[in-house]
Parts: structure tokens; sequence; C-alpha cells
């Protein structure tokens, strides 16, 4: 199976890059998809031009009104959501965000949908397949159709009642201000619900043992020798990344996953500090 990703621009921060190489280490065929020339990745990762996938436009149609500041953000957020869907669409392969860093190699079945309970209630989104005829994917082809790209999946309060009560204030509003995972966590768990797929769900330790403040262990000596030799553990989600361009402190998860890549990746320059 197939591993892709989304990097919109830019320079990749150095944690991404360890984690990507993790993915060829385990000998994963990969390809990242942007919108301009990536430097740095370990050879051998295709990067694919993302317009042929979901046009960079569709980020224009994505405006938070209530929370003006989220622009930036929320665009990149919502609109990674509705890409990875897309890529599932096209048959691509396995969705990985590039901050999900790989322990040991695993096996997805093409003919069923392959992700992991973020938590108690919630299926994340940076591990993420479906198979191509899903129906989840159906629901977003209406989603795609619709001028606004409004969620007909939401619950009552988001769907109706907000949308409701700010029409009565007359305060403008569009479907980016229901939320910055409408198109994400949020609704990869109310259609998997939906249509009986959130029995294939993985445990939560499966990709996600750490969650939010948690995943600043990945960057603590003290934490982690465990997982490396833990077969229900995969992968960790390294949500929280405050300086992921820093020099690894030694002896972290960060240091062994960048001593892992060494041969994979080209030189690193670290920022110290």
């Amino acid at each position: 199976m197939r591993i892709v990703s989304l990097w919109h621009s830019g320079p990749v921060r150095k944690l991404d890059l360890i984690c990507i190489a993790s993915w060829v280490r385990l000998g994963f065929e990969v390809e990242i998809y942007s919108f301009a020339e990536i430097a740095g990745l370990p050879e051998g990762v295709a990067v694919r031009d993302a317009g042929e996938v979901l046009p960079a436009h569709w980020m224009e149609r994505i405006n938070p009104t209530h929370h003006p500041e989220r622009l930036a953000r929320q665009r990149i957020m919502n609109y990674s959501d509705l890409f990875r869907v897309a890529l599932m669409q096209k048959g691509r392969g396995l969705w990985l965000d590039t901050d999900v860093f790989l322990f040991r190699r695993f096996e997805v079945d093409p003919a069923r949908p392959f992700f992991a309970w973020e938590d108690g209630h919630r299926i994340g989104s940076p591990v993420f397949y479906v198979p191509q005829g899903s129906p989840m994917l159906a629901d977003y082809e209406r989603v795609y159709e619709s001028p606004d790209l409004m969620p007909h999946w939401l619950g009552f309060r988001r769907r109706v009642l907000k949308p409701l009560l700010w029409r009565l204030r007359g305060r403008r509003w569009t479907p980016a201000d229901l939320g910055l995972t409408i198109y994400g966590n949020d609704a990869f768990t109310r259609l998997a619900r939906r249509h009986g797929l959130a029995r294939h769900a993985l445990p939560r330790r499966s990709f996600y043992v750490w969650n939010a403040a948690e995943t600043m262990r990945f960057f603590d000596p003290a934490h982690g020798d465990d997982l490396w030799d833990d077969p229900t553990v995969i992968g960790v989600h390294v949500h929280r990344k405050p300086r992921p361009n820093s020099r690894p402190a030694p002896g972290s998860m960060f240091a062994r996953g960048a001593e892992m890549a060494a041969g994979i990746l080209p030189v690193i320059e670290w920022e110290d500090g």
C-alpha cells in the first residue's frame, strides 16, 4: 500500500522529514503532493502536483468569518481534509500526516478501511484510508458539489441550531465557522458510524498512544523507550511540536529517529536553541 500525504509549499520541517524517512526505512512507496518543488526529501520519494487532485483555488472557498485570525491555518486544515478524501476517491493510497512517525511496517487490505480511534469517541484523521466505492466517499461528493461546501453530516447543534441563531442575530456565517474538524475527525467518525465502518477502526494505541500535549514526550529523553518494541504501537502522531527544526535532545525518540534517518535523508542542518 502506497503512503500519500500533502505538503502545501515551503521548506519541510525537520521533524516531518524524519517521519517521512521512517516510512521509507520500512519499505513503503511514498508520494508527497505539493504545489511547489520540495527539497531535502528521502531519495525515492515522489513529488506529485497537488493541483491534479484538488486545485488550490478550493482554499479560497474556505473562509471563516467569525475568527478571521484562523483564516490561513483553517484553509490549510480544511483543504487537507478534503484533499485526503479526494485521494481516496482516486485510489492513490493510504494517507498519513507528515508528522506521523512509524515504528514498524504494517499491511493494509485494499478492500477495507484503515483508520484508528484517536480517543474514546473519535476516529483520527492523520491515518486514513477507505477504498474506492466506499459510501463515505459518496457523502463527500455531495459536499464537493455544493456551492458553499456545507457538510450535511453534522449534528443538530452545528448543522441547525447554530446557523439558526446566527441568522436570527443577523450575523454572517460560512460552514468554516462551524469548526476546524468538520471535514476531518468529526466527519470521519460520524460517517464511519453511519455506514457501519467504525468496527474496522484500530485501537487508539496503534497510532495515538499519546495525544495532544502528551506527544511532547517524543522530544523528551525520559519517555518512549517502551514503544519501540511494543507490537501494539505501529506509530505515533506527533501532534505538539513547538520546535520541530531544533536539534534533538540526546536519548529522545526524536534523536533516535534522526539517527535511523541518517542514511536516508540528506545531512540535516539543525537550528540550535
